[in-house]
């Protein structure tokens, strides 16, 4: 006979629904009510609920509660039928439903015991932690309390969270997985950015890896995802096993501009016997101040100038509209050559009765830090497929949006590596650039990158002229192994096609493809385009059944095409519309070397993206196929020269 019983303890409502009261226990946590005792307390099947809306403040930790295979759910109690279902992304249109939890300093507001394990996470919310500083989630350690596999907290289900940083303060990191078996999905991770600091969605260095990243949002000014980084605290640790499939990953477009904004309407007027200036013609600047990230200060550019003349001493008044958010202003002044002292206030107005400021001029304004999008620096057997990265322009770095490189960012993990990554069936849109690829470190010693394909992927608006004209749509660099670039559809203003540089890269695989060839088309950073560079860095590739629309024939294999532009373009179904769909009279004119049509199957693609974009019914979740399975079986639609 089921029943219900109810016993607050610590403010702590337990309400038994099984006849054992070791299990299927639902502990209800009301506001206020005390959530590390209910943690310490639940039990291996038991649920932890959490009234919504309601604010809980804290730095928790989820405990070991030894080797279980039962998970411990902490929830939401709002009803089903008001919150999105399973397999469907959480939203900030939920926000009121959910439970927030807060870390009332900069340490992370929920974080594991060494080996704690089987956790799900769902339906919760996780605010900014104080001046956007640190983790907000932690699962796992990335220091000297993490040296050991046996520590490794392992076991883990993120589903449908929303994190997020201050829209002011930012967050410099949503989630840090330094865990084993972890699964993040259907979650929305938003407004992590950084002041002259890295920022991520979510990132990790110290895990062992078997991660599935599925069906999220993910928002972060410097790497929206990241793997590696840091040197991890656990020897010979390479993160292995992660499939990353159907997530949207964006940066806001207002973060191209300062943080704060300029002041307007800056006007000098003469003050006469007010002070001790004398007669002349003086200039002004005003720059805007405020507290950001981290309790660094942003400053705005300097405003436009503001001149006023003295017929005699006197002193000159400086006024200008108020600065939403700003708590100070830097005043600029006096000659006409440049400003060469300053003054500061909290006031949108200041009168320079000639007493002297302090020296300095104007600087460049304040951004968050943008680099890349999504970037592996010591990661394996990656599966990346059905997302979408858009919004990277060039700021910090170039502007690649995925960066494959290897990084013993401290000296001390010479291990390191890139391998074995398939990035299928992605679009990357509104960026710089494309893909970046390193063969090895090249400030400390790393394993050599090898095992890279890149196929079935819709690289559209690599437009230099808007998003910044530092990247190529492939970067080949130092001598990677086995990169296989097949069955891209590109669409770029990018001077640059395929730039090698450094070492030769053996076993290079460039096939199938569609972009026009550009200025430099294929290139080496010591040769001319075409053959020569193929020779030089890739002395044993294989290039074939590209087109390289508007390029020159004589210049590269035999078996690549080189239509017009206006030919090539004349050959989707709607270009301008954004049907990249080939008409079969186009199709059939530029055979491939695998009986498909060149370019990416754009039906496939726009299936598995749609996931991405409309944030619902993802795929059927897998884990990471055997390395054999999937590395073998993907380079067959390549046929290799004889």
């Amino acid at each position: 006979m089921r029943f219900w019983i109810s016993v607050w303890l610590s403010a702590i409502c337990v309400c038994v629904l099984a006849a054992s009261p070791a299990r299927a226990a639902t502990i209800v946590v009301p506001a206020g009510g005390d959530f590390q005792a209910a943690l310490n307390q639940a039990q291996p099947g038991d649920v932890i609920t959490l009234e919504p809306n309601a604010t809980y403040i804290g730095n928790f930790v989820l405990p070991n509660k030894g080797t279980v295979n039962d998970y411990i759910t902490i929830r939401s109690a709002a009803p089903a039928t008001v919150l999105p279902p399973a397999g469907v992304r959480i939203t900030r249109a939920y926000a009121a439903r959910l439970p927030k939890i807060r870390s009332p300093n900069v340490l992370a507001a929920l974080q594991t015991a060494a080996g704690a394990n089987h956790y799900k996470l769902m339906l919760l919310e996780f605010q900014a932690n104080e001046s956007g500083a640190g983790d907000i989630i932690s699962i796992g350690a990335g220091d000297s309390t993490q040296t050991q596999l046996s520590q490794v907290p392992y076991g883990f289900i993120l589903d449908r969270l929303y994190v997020h940083g201050d829209p002011e303060l930012g967050q410099k990191r949503g989630i840090a997985l330094h865990s084993r078996d972890t699964t993040v999905m259907n979650s929305w991770v938003s407004d992590c950015k950084a002041i002259n600091q890295e920022s991520q969605a979510i990132s990790g260095f110290n895990g062992p890896g078997n991660y599935l990243i599925e069906n999220n949002f993910l928002e972060a000014a410097t790497q929206n995802f990241l793997l590696g980084g840091s040197d991890p605290p656990i020897p010979n640790l390479v993160t292995t096993h992660v499939v990353f499939r159907s997530n949207h990953l964006s940066k806001q477009l207002a973060w191209r501009d300062p943080i704060v904004a300029a002041p307007t309407n800056v006007t000098a007027a003469a003050t006469p016997s007010a002070g001790a200036l004398p007669a002349g013609t003086y200039f002004y600047q005003v720059a805007a101040r405020k507290l950001s990230n981290q309790d660094r200060t942003a400053t705005s550019v300097a405003s436009a100038v503001g001149t006023a003349t003295l017929v005699a001493d006197g002193a000159v008044t400086i006024s200008w509209t108020p600065v939403a958010g700003s708590q100070e202003y830097v005043v600029y002044g006096r000659t006409s050559n440049g400003p060469t002292m300053f003054w500061t206030t909290p006031n949108p107005f200041f009168t320079d009765t000639g007493a002297a400021g302090a020296a300095g001029k104007p600087g460049t304004a304040t951004k968050w830090q943008v680099k890349n999008i999504f970037e592996l620096k010591n990661a394996q057997d990656v599966l990346v497929e059905g997302n979408v990265f858009e919004n990277l322009w060039m700021a910090d770095q170039p502007g690649y949006p995925i960066v494959l490189t290897p990084r013993n960012q401290g000296g001390t993990a010479p291990w390191v590596v890139v391998q074995h990554v398939t990035f299928r069936h992605n679009i990357v849109r509104h960026t710089a650039g494309g893909v970046n690829i390193l063969g090895t470190d090249n400030v400390a010693t790393s394993l050599r990158t090898n095992d890279i394909v890149v196929r079935n992927n819709l690289f559209d608006d690599l437009t230099s002229a808007t998003w910044g004209s530092g990247g190529k749509v492939f970067q080949v660099g130092d001598g990677p192994e086995a990169v296989t670039i097949d069955h891209n559809t590109v669409f770029t203003t990018d001077s640059t096609i395929v730039a090698f540089y450094g070492a030769p890269t053996m076993t290079f695989v460039y096939a199938n493809n569609m972009s026009p060839h550009s200025l430099y088309g294929i290139n080496g950073s010591n040769s001319s385009p075409g053959l020569p560079a193929i020779v030089t860095y890739a002395p044993d590739g294989y290039v074939c059944a590209n087109i390289l629309a508007g390029g020159v024939a004589s210049k590269y294999p035999a078996c690549d095409y080189f239509p017009t532009v206006v030919e090539w373009l004349a050959g989707f179904v709607d270009h301008a519309g954004g049907d990249y769909r080939l008409l079969p009279g186009f199709a059939s004119k530029y055979p491939s070397t695998d009986g498909l049509d060149l370019g990416a199957d754009i039906a496939t693609l726009t299936a598995m993206t749609g996931i991405a974009l409309r944030g619902g019914n993802p795929v059927a979740t897998v884990k990471m196929p055997a390395f054999c399975s999937i590395h073998r079986a993907r380079r067959c639609s390549v046929r290799r020269r004889p």
